[in-house]
């Protein structure tokens, strides 16, 4: 029987936080405001880990000494609300090695006595709070940011951290309710462990699918250079994560945060290329004795992340396709685009898709006040 370690930290006689060891899954808690206050040191800009849209995370230090990641929520949108329900829905359902953990969670309205029309009055602030598994080495975004943290990463760390995103993905999407999408797979939600292995976080925006395992709509959010050209038309399906997969994969492959914009090359010679720096580098190791096999997997990697780029997303790889790729079980020579194609390329075919709707969304706008105009004016006419 393997052993659980139970921690237990009692904040009252009412509030009690049980917190398993990392090789199984904990109960989620409901956590007072003042508990997390307390661990944070009132949310001291000293313990913050990482800011975003969505927040501020924060260095949540127990009494007993073990760490957890604060997420403080920000309500600057009127979806901030939804993201949040959404996100702890989720995290609640899921359990899986390259998924956070979600500890516990806060959700209060603070009544505070505040200056309004030259009078004080009481209003509500809504607190709401995600405590989360603290991974000490951060998100994959701060050593892709920073060529000598990156330089710590061998093939074998960049071939973990690849396999392991892959297999929280797959988690993802195989669920048995229907397919969850992330929708904003990025370097920046995904953290690294103690041993660098990947979990992927920041659930706000996924989706559960049904069986159909397409959503349109017209709510577009997510990280240009990530998002797929379908999702600014609105349609979202497992396709579009793997899309972001296969830009990450380049990513931790060449190494470059944003990899270079220039690439005018065919696939075949961006991989040609990509593999040389890779059988240099692994060459000067002295001892080395897997380089055909490790090369093998360079090539491998470099091929899955062009598959899943493919424009048409009925050519991208499902997810259990990229895992039997990686393992050699399949092919991966099928469905790569001729050209490749960099995320800051797409990020300008994106924005000049969005700018083309936009001016399309005003000329409709436009036309549509002539009409009522032309409308008012006829009635007045006929009054007259």
């Amino acid at each position: 029987m393997q052993a659980c370690l139970l921690l237990y930290v009692t904040l009252c006689d009412h509030c009690e936080i049980k917190m398993n060891g990392d090789s199984s899954s904990s109960k989620v808690r409901k956590l007072p405001l003042q508990y997390l206050k307390q661990i944070t040191n009132n949310f001291s800009d000293k313990l913050v880990l990482g800011t975003g849209g969505f927040g501020v995370v924060y260095k949540g230090v127990q009494p007993n000494g073990r760490i957890v990641a604060v997420k403080k929520l920000l309500h600057s949108k009127p979806s901030s609300l939804e993201q949040f329900e959404n996100e702890v829905d989720l995290l609640m359902r899921l359990e899986h090695p390259n998924i956070v953990r979600l500890v516990g969670y806060c959700y209060e309205i603070q009544n505070e006595h505040v200056p309004y029309n030259g009078k004080y009055v009481f209003a509500g602030e809504t607190e709401s709070l995600l405590c989360l598994e603290y991974l000490p080495n951060g998100s994959l975004d701060r050593f892709l940011s920073d060529p000598d943290e990156f330089s710590r990463f061998d093939w074998h760390t960049c071939y973990q951290i690849i396999e392991g995103t892959c297999n929280g993905l797959q988690y993802l999407h195989e669920q048995t309710n229907g397919p969850i999408i992330h929708l904003d797979l990025k370097p920046a939600n995904i953290l690294l462990g103690d041993v660098l292995v990947p979990k992927i976080t920041d659930f706000g925006l996924s989706r559960l699918l049904d069986r159909e395992q397409t959503i349109c709509t017209m709510m577009v959010t997510g990280t240009l250079g990530y998002m797929p050209p379908e999702y600014l038309q609105g349609i979202l399906t497992p396709m579009s994560d793997i899309f972001s997969l296969g830009v990450i994969i380049l990513e931790i492959v060449t190494g470059e945060r944003k990899y270079p914009d220039d690439i005018s090359t065919s696939s075949e010679e961006f991989v040609e290329l990509e593999l040389k720096k890779w059988r240099n580098a692994l060459q000067k190791k002295p001892g080395y004795t897997s380089l055909e096999i490790d090369c093998h997997q360079v090539k491998r990697c470099i091929q899955i992340g062009l598959a899943c780029m493919n424009p048409l997303r009925a050519k991208r790889p499902t997810i259990t396709q990229i895992i039997k790729m990686l393992q050699a079980l399949e092919g991966t020579d099928c469905n790569i685009s001729n050209e490749v194609i960099s995320p800051a390329a797409q990020v300008r075919s994106l924005k000049q898709l969005v700018n083309s709707k936009l001016l399309l969304l005003q000329h409709f706008a436009v036309h549509q006040k002539i009409n009522e105009f032309s409308h008012q004016l006829r009635k007045y006419t006929n009054m007259c």
